[in-house]
């Protein structure tokens, strides 16, 4: 009888150890601490200093997202970034270009719904001239008629290219509906802006939403890796120092509504899909558990069949053809579900958990239902035991490992401190320490996830994106109690 390898793997694999161990402190002990300072004008400089590495990743975090463009603008952000790259008052597009050959430099630019930076990976010697670079496309694009222009075109052409990506714009209609974005200043507005939003931009616009929002107190200089935190503030203070210090962030508003988003395209033969709930802000006590239930469901993708034991591959080998699937004339593949990805997603004032997956569209048996149905319905069901029933411990324990090993993969490298670092220190005002988080992780039970699940799953209004070959499942924008529907 042959045994497949990832049964041999299944069968070695010791039960993980959830607790973490004196040893495994001794290590964490050894990880560089982040430094938070602040200039008088406000701009936060933070640090984590490693002696030993010959590169560092140095970077502009924003306190601005999507959520502060207005409908009739909704696109600014990527028309101002990519304005800035077309020549500053200081330089022109080629002369940026060869200062950042120059140091060898790597950009990296990232545009989200609350927060944006720009950086540069470059080596330990030259992060000075990367901070120089950085502060001058943040404060001194030209904004001419002739960059605007350029700029537009660029954006046009980057919404286009992620509008033909379906799990991008499976997780951008989710927000949308979710988040009502009739509203102006809502975490509703696409990331990837709007034809008509970004073409009706002036540079006037540009101007004026740079000066009101790139203020000091909404700017944090963050530097991971060959980097000294001293000398990062002298950088700062240098080239960010004159930066105004009028704290004038609008209050948060975001305003939760929930719905049914569904795009149609029969010729797709795969479904794109997500679904959540509203939950608290990022400050929330509540966060640990709700992140940790995230890592209890794991990852999947049909590659790695049978390497996993989260949660999820319950659900997953019940309609995988691979295990259980029937035969059937229809001409879809067999191997429905493709990847998931559980996620909780937590914002200033709100957040969502819940549930991205793909999956190819086919009969449960001889005129049986449509299995994106019953596999829709069966993860609602299985979130539903976590909130009405139980969390049963052996799943609790490799949740728990896989949220640690997480945590540690968040410090493994300059450029992933340097977004664990940014992201922290805007909705923190500091990084919490790892051996913190992992003492909240040991404290938590299953009576405390069981506990905070009931409170922000059950007999919520959800809000359901779907892209695709989706036109059998049922509608969820008039479900108030969804999961008695989950039940049913």
């Amino acid at each position: 009888m042959s045994v497949s390898f990832s049964t041999v793997i299944q069968k070695a694999r010791l039960q993980p150890v959830p607790s973490t161990s004196a040893a495994l402190r001794r290590a964490l002990s050894y990880i560089p601490p982040t430094t938070v300072s602040a200039l008088k004008n406000g701009v936060r400089v933070a640090a984590e200093e490693n002696p030993n590495a010959k590169f560092a990743t140095v970077g502009l975090w924003l306190d601005v997202g999507t959520k502060y463009e207005q409908r009739h603008t909704n696109g600014l952000l990527k028309v101002l970034q990519e304005a800035s790259f077309q020549g500053t008052t200081n330089a022109d597009r080629k002369t940026l270009n060869d200062k950042l050959d120059e140091i060898g430099g790597h950009l990296l630019t990232k545009i989200g719904r609350e927060q944006s930076y720009l950086a540069v990976k470059c080596s330990r010697e030259n992060t000075q001239k990367a901070v120089a670079l950085l502060a001058d496309l943040v404060r001194n694009a030209r904004l001419s008629n002739d960059d605007v222009a350029a700029a537009k075109a660029a954006a046009e052409v980057s919404r286009k290219q992620h509008e033909e990506l379906p799990d991008d714009l499976c997780w951008d209609n989710l927000h949308t509906c979710a988040y009502d974005a009739s509203e102006d200043g809502n975490l509703g507005l696409s990331l990837f802006g709007t034809r008509d939003g970004i073409a009706n931009l002036e540079a006037k616009q540009l101007h004026d939403f740079r000066t009101k929002h790139f203020t000091g107190p909404r700017m944090v200089l963050v530097g991971a890796g060959g980097v000294n935190h001293g000398q990062l503030e002298n950088y700062a203070q240098q080239f960010l120092g004159d930066v105004s210090s009028v704290n004038n962030k609008p209050k948060p508003n975001a305003r939760y509504v929930g719905g049914d988003y569904r795009m149609w395209n029969l010729r797709m033969k795969t479904t794109h899909f997500a679904f959540a709930c509203e939950t608290m802000g990022a400050a929330s006590g509540d966060n640990v558990p709700l992140q940790l239930v995230s890592h209890i469901y794991g990852p999947y993708h049909r590659s790695q069949h049978e390497l996993g034991q989260h949660a999820v591959w319950r659900t997953i080998k019940v309609f995988s053809s691979m295990d259980h699937g029937t035969p059937t004339n229809t001409p879809m593949p067999e191997q429905a579900p493709e990847s998931y990805q559980p996620f909780f997603e937590p914002y200033e004032d709100t957040g969502l958990i819940g549930m991205r997956f793909a999956m190819r569209q086919f009969c449960t048996g001889p005129g049986g239902a449509f299995a994106l149905q019953d596999h829709l319905q069966y993860l609602m069901m299985d979130m539903t035991r976590m909130a009405q029933k139980m969390v049963h411990p052996k799943e609790l324990d490799q949740g728990k490992v896989t949220m640690k090993s997480q945590l540690l993969f968040n410090t493994d490298g300059s450029t992933n401190s340097f977004e664990d670092i940014g992201k922290q220190v805007i909705q923190y005002g500091r990084r919490v320490p790892l051996d913190e988080m992992y003492a909240r992780i040991d404290d938590i039970t299953a009576n405390n996830v069981w506990e905070t699940m009931n409170h922000y799953w059950f007999a919520r209004r959800p809000v359901v994106s779907a892209y695709g070959y989706n036109y059998i499942f049922p509608a969820y924008d008039n479900i108030v109690d969804w999961t008695w529907t989950a039940r049913y």
